[in-house]
C-alpha cells in the first residue's frame, strides 16, 4: 500500500469516525433542573431567611422562599432500537449549597463533619449528639449526589407489548405540587420493576425499591418497598391508585441484636381533571407504621422505617390534598392548592396530634410573550409533634419575571422579587430575634430543560 493510500483511507476514516461521533452527539439527549440566586433582607440585614426547602417542601409557597442553590444535570441516550423494541439508558448528578456564598464554593460541604458533641438531654436523660458540618463555610457547602442511574427497555417482553422493563436507580412515576417544592409520592431510589402494562382501560406498573435505615454506626437495615400502581380513565378523568407495602429485611446478626422489625403500608388516590384550560388534581392518602409518615411529610413512601427514629415518629397519618394550575383569560394564569395533614406518634408527648393546613395561590399576568408578573399568597398553620402550641406563617411575595414564552410553566425564567413574611414562625426566625413584616428582595433564576 501506498503513501497516497494509506493518506486516502486515513481520511475516509475520519470522515466515518466524526460521522458516527456526530450521530452520537445528536442522539444524546441532556436535560435537568437548576436554580439560583441572591437575596438580602433589607430591614434586618444579611441573607434573606427561608422557611422552606427541597427536603421539607414549603408551605406558604416556594416563590421567594428559596435560598440554596440546586441543580441536576441528566444525560440520557436510546442505545438500541430495532422491530419495536428498544433500550435506553439514563442518568442524573445533583449539586446543592444551602448557602448563597461566593464565586467559588466547593463541593466540601454538607457532607463533610467538623465536630461531634454528645450531651445528655436534660428532660430526657438521653444522650443527645450534635454534629457540626462544613455548610457554613461561604466557600463550601456544596454537595453532589448521583440521583439517577438506570436502564429501560420497552417491548422487550414478549408477552406484555408496550410495557416498559427498568431497573437501576431512578425517579419513579413521581407526583408533586410544583408551587410547593412538595412530592407527594416519591417512591423513588435503587429498585426496578416493570410499567404500563395494558390492563383493561389502564396502565398496571409494579416495582421493587429500598430504603435504607442507619440504626447506629454498625447496623444499616434494608427496608424494601413494593409498588403497585393501576392508573385508568373514567370518563374525561383520569384516576392513578398506587399502594407502596414496606418491609423491613433485617439480617440474622441484625434479629439477634433485637434490632425492630416492623412492615407498614401507603395508599394514595389521584383524581386528574382537565379543568379550565389546564388541570386540577385532588388526592387522598393514607400511611400506617413503617410508611407512616408518608402522607404528612414531602417525599410521600419515599421512607421506610423498620422502627422509629425517636419519639414523635409518626404511626400514622392521612391527607387531602387539592392542586391546579388554569387560565384566567385575558393574560392571566393561576396556580393553587390547599392541603390538610394529620397523624398520629407511636408516643404521646403531647396534647394534640400532629397536624398540617396550607393554603397557596400563584397568579401570573403575562404583560407579553416574554415579560409577567407573579404574586404568591401563602398561609401555613403547623403542629408538630415537638410543640405544644401550633404555629402559623403567612407569605406575601411579587416577582417581574422573564422567560422563555408567556404563562406559568414558562422556563427558563429570571425573577427580581420582594416578599414579607408574617406570623409566629417569622417572629421566632433568626433565634428569636425575628423577620416579621421584614422586606426581602432577591433575584433568582430557575430553569428546567
Amino acid at each position: 500500500m501506498n503513501h497516497l493510500q494509506v493518506k486516502r483511507l486515513s481520511a475516509i476514516a475520519a470522515a466515518v469516525a466524526a460521522a458516527a461521533f456526530a450521530s452520537s452527539a445528536v442522539a444524546v439527549e441532556f436535560f435537568g433542573y437548576a436554580r439560583a440566586g441572591l437575596s438580602s433582607n433589607v430591614n434586618s440585614g444579611g441573607e434573606q431567611t427561608c422557611f422552606g426547602n427541597g427536603a421539607n417542601g414549603h408551605y406558604v409557597g416556594r416563590l421567594a422562599d428559596e435560598c440554596d442553590t440546586y441543580a441536576e444535570i441528566g444525560i440520557g441516550e436510546e442505545l438500541f432500537a430495532q422491530d419495536g423494541k428498544s433500550f435506553r439508558i439514563d442518568s442524573m448528578i445533583a449539586y446543592g449549597a444551602n448557602l448563597q456564598g461566593n464565586d467559588y464554593q466547593a463541593f466540601n460541604g454538607a457532607n463533610d463533619v467538623s465536630g461531634v458533641n454528645v450531651e445528655l438531654d436534660p428532660v430526657t436523660n438521653l444522650p443527645v449528639t450534635t454534629v457540626t458540618r462544613n455548610n457554613s463555610d461561604p466557600y463550601g457547602g456544596g454537595e453532589v449526589a448521583l440521583r439517577q442511574l438506570y436502564v429501560s427497555g420497552k417491548g422487550v417482553v414478549e408477552a406484555l407489548p408496550g410495557a416498559t422493563l427498568w431497573a437501576g436507580k431512578r425517579f419513579y412515576q413521581r407526583h408533586d405540587v410544583h408551587q410547593l417544592d412538595l412530592f407527594y409520592v416519591n417512591n423513588s431510589g435503587y429498585g426496578g420493576g416493570i410499567e404500563n402494562i395494558q390492563m383493561g382501560a389502564g396502565k398496571f406498573s409494579l416495582a421493587w425499591l429500598n430504603s435504607d435505615k442507619r440504626e447506629n454506626d454498625e447496623n444499616i437495615v434494608q427496608n424494601n418497598k413494593f409498588d403497585v400502581r393501576y392508573a385508568f380513565p373514567i370518563g374525561s378523568n383520569n384516576l392513578t391508585l398506587i399502594g407502596v407495602y414496606g418491609m423491613a429485611d433485617l439480617t440474622d446478626q441484625q434479629e439477634d441484636a433485637g434490632i425492630d422489625d416492623e412492615d407498614g403500608l401507603f395508599f394514595s388516590a389521584e383524581l386528574a381533571s382537565e379543568f379550565m384550560g389546564g388541570f386540577n388534581k385532588f388526592v387522598l392518602q393514607y400511611a400506617t407504621d413503617s410508611l407512616g409518615e408518608s402522607a404528612f411529610a414531602n417525599h410521600g413512601s419515599g421512607v421506610s422505617l423498620n422502627a422509629p427514629y425517636y419519639a414523635g415518629t409518626l404511626e400514622e397519618s392521612w391527607r387531602v390534598l387539592n392542586h391546579g394550575v388554569i387560565k384566567l383569560g385575558g393574560g392571566w394564569d393561576l396556580g393553587y392548592s390547599a392541603l390538610y395533614a394529620q397523624g398520629d406518634t407511636y408516643d404521646v408527648i403531647n396534647q394534640e396530634s400532629p397536624e398540617r393546613l396550607s393554603v397557596v395561590v400563584r397568579p401570573v399576568f403575562n404583560w407579553t410573550p416574554f415579560s409577567s408578573t407573579t404574586f404568591e399568597l401563602g398561609y401555613a398553620d403547623e403542629h408538630q409533634p415537638f410543640s405544644d402550641d401550633s404555629t402559623e406563617l403567612q407569605k406575601i411575595a411579587i416577582a417581574q419575571q422573564w422567560s422563555a414564552g408567556p404563562g406559568y410553566w414558562a422556563r427558563p425564567v429570571i425573577r427580581a422579587y420582594v416578599a414579607s413574611f408574617f406570623g409566629d414562625q417569622a417572629e421566632s426566625a433568626r433565634g428569636g430575634e425575628g423577620v416579621d413584616g421584614d422586606l426581602q428582595l432577591g433575584l433568582q433564576m430557575e430553569a428546567w430543560w
